[in-house]
C-alpha cells in the first residue's frame, strides 16, 4: 500500500490531538461563567418558606449538577490517555543496518541487499505508521464524544440557570430591604478631672524631654587589621547546565517526523547507488 495514505493519516491524527487540547478551553471558561453566576444567585437569595423558593431551588440544584457532569466529561477527556509516534530517526538508521547484515548474513547477493533491505524496512515502516495511527485515532475518538458530551451538559446547565433566573429576580425586585436600628445601650463618660490630670502629665513630661542631656560619644575603639589571606582557588570547574526534561509537544514530533523523511530518502538514494 501507498506510504502517503499512512503518512497523511499520521499527521491528521497528531493534528486532532491539538485541536482536541485546544477544545477543552471552551467548556473550562463556560463552566466557570456558569458557576460564578450561580453561585452569586444562590448567596443573594431571600430565601422563605414560599413556593417560589423551592422553585428557585429546584433548577439552580439542576443546574449545578449538570455543570458537574459537565466537568467531570472533560476531566474523561483529558485524563488517562497516550500517543504513539514513530521511533526516532537513529533508531530507524540502527534498523536499517540490521536489515542489511541481516541478508548479508544469509547469503543474499551484494547488488540485492540494499533493495531486499529497503524493501523490508519500507514494510517496518508502514506497519509502524499503521499503528500510531490506529492507536492516536481511537484516543481522539474518544476524546471528541466526551468534549461533545461535556458541550450538551453546559448547554442544560445554561438553560437550568436562566430558568430560574426569573424567580431571582421577582423576589430581589418585590423584597422589601432590611433596616438595622442601632441602639448605644452602656456610653462611656469621661470624668473632666481625669483629662485635666492627664494633660497635666503630658505637660510635665515634655518639660522633662527638654532637659536631659545627652550622652558624650563615645570614640571609637581602634583595632589593627590583620592582612587577609589569599583566597584559595579549590572550586571545581563548572559542568554547564544539566539537560532540559520535558514531555513530547507538537513540535517535537514535527521535527521528527522531517528527519524521519530525510532518512528514508537518504536510505533510498543508498540502495540506488
Amino acid at each position: 500500500m501507498n506510504r502517503e495514505i499512512y503518512q497523511k493519516q499520521y499527521d491528521f491524527e497528531l493534528e486532532q490531538r491539538n485541536a482536541i487540547a485546544s477544545s477543552t478551553n471552551t467548556p473550562v471558561v463556560s463552566i466557570t461563567v456558569i458557576g460564578g453566576a450561580l453561585a452569586s444567585m444562590v448567596v443573594a437569595f431571600p430565601y422563605s418558606r414560599e413556593a417560589i423558593t423551592f422553585g428557585f431551588l429546584a433548577f439552580a440544584m439542576l443546574s449545578a449538577i449538570s455543570a458537574v457532569v459537565a466537568l467531570v466529561y472533560i476531566f474523561r477527556s483529558v485524563i488517562g490517555y497516550s500517543y504513539q509516534k514513530i521511533p526516532s530517526p537513529v533508531a530507524l538508521t540502527a534498523h536499517f543496518e540490521e536489515l542489511k547484515n541481516w541478508h548479508r548474513n544469509n547469503g543474499t547477493s551484494q547488488d540485492q541487499i540494499i533493495a531486499e533491505s529497503k524493501k523490508d524496512f519500507d514494510t517496518y515502516f508502514e506497519a509502524r505508521l499503521s499503528e500510531a495511527s490506529e492507536h492516536n485515532g481511537n484516543n481522539n475518538l474518544r476524546r471528541g464524544n466526551y468534549i461533545h458530551d461535556s458541550t450538551v451538559a453546559i448547554a442544560i446547565a445554561l438553560a437550568f440557570m436562566v430558568l430560574c433566573s426569573p424567580f431571582f429576580i421577582y423576589v430581589k425586585s418585590n423584597s422589601k430591604e432590611n433596616t438595622h436600628k442601632v441602639e448605644v445601650v452602656n456610653p462611656i463618660t469621661l470624668n473632666s478631672e481625669v483629662v485635666n490630670m492627664a494633660g497635666n502629665d503630658n505637660s510635665g513630661n515634655s518639660g522633662d524631654t527638654g532637659s536631659q542631656s545627652t550622652a558624650p560619644n563615645q570614640q571609637p575603639a581602634t583595632t589593627t587589621q590583620q592582612p587577609c589571606a589569599p583566597a584559595q582557588t579549590t572550586q571545581p570547574k563548572p559542568s554547564g547546565p544539566p539537560n532540559i526534561v520535558f514531555k513530547g509537544s507538537v513540535s517535537t514530533t514535527a521535527k521528527t517526523m522531517s528527519t524521519t523523511k530525510g532518512t528514508s530518502s537518504g536510505s533510498s538514494e543508498g540502495g540506488n547507488k
